[in-house]
């Protein structure tokens, strides 16, 4: 099973995808802006104000997360395609040309296609501290909002879902995943 793990930030979406992928046996695919920024000597998006640098930043992230999910057959992908292109058009988008923005679009519309499922964790007005992590829930509820409009506009397949920390995953998977699972030896 191809799943990718959708919420704003503070929401479960790391503790849930690295969880959910030892629960179904999948390998787990992390969040690739976190990589590139501390290749780059950062631990968060601060004082990266460059445009340009930022647009970097993003590209070689999404380039790694489309390579990794290629790369396996089934996974559990925490933010996801989709996140990386809200973030695009929340936050570079109106600094760049029509070309690179078309561009972006096309190669988020093409990667997302390879999810079975898209796990829409619900929004979380207040979040806890986390370094590089936005506390702004106005900024936040901006975020989620685009990431729920991909949904609906691409007509992807996901379901809305709850997790609490530390939640049984057994349970959790019956209730959210279920509809979503490809019988064994279907195409």
């Amino acid at each position: 099973m191809r799943v990718g793990i959708i919420g704003s930030a503070g929401s479960g979406k790391s503790t849930l995808a690295k969880n959910l992928a030892t629960h179904l046996g999948a390998t787990y695919i992390p969040d690739y802006v976190i990589a590139v920024l501390r290749d780059q000597g950062r631990d968060s998006w601060r004082g990266v104000n460059d445009v340009q640098q930022r647009r970097r930043i993003r590209e070689e992230a999404l380039r790694r997360k489309v390579a990794a999910e290629n790369e396996h057959a089934e996974f559990v992908s925490d933010k996801t395609i989709v996140d990386y292109l809200a973030y695009w058009l929340q936050n570079q988008s109106e600094h760049e040309d029509r070309k690179n923005n078309e561009a972006c679009v096309a190669q988020c519309k093409a990667a997302v296609q390879r999810y079975d499922v898209l796990v829409f964790l619900a929004y979380r007005e207040t979040v806890d501290y986390a370094v590089g992590r936005n506390q702004e829930p106005v900024h936040n509820l901006k975020v989620a909002a685009h990431k729920r409009g991909l949904l609906s506009l691409w007509k992807l397949p996901f379901v809305e879902a709850e997790y609490v920390f530390g939640e049984e995953l057994t349970a959790w998977c019956d209730r959210y995943l279920a509809p979503f699972r490809v019988p064994a030896g279907a195409p």
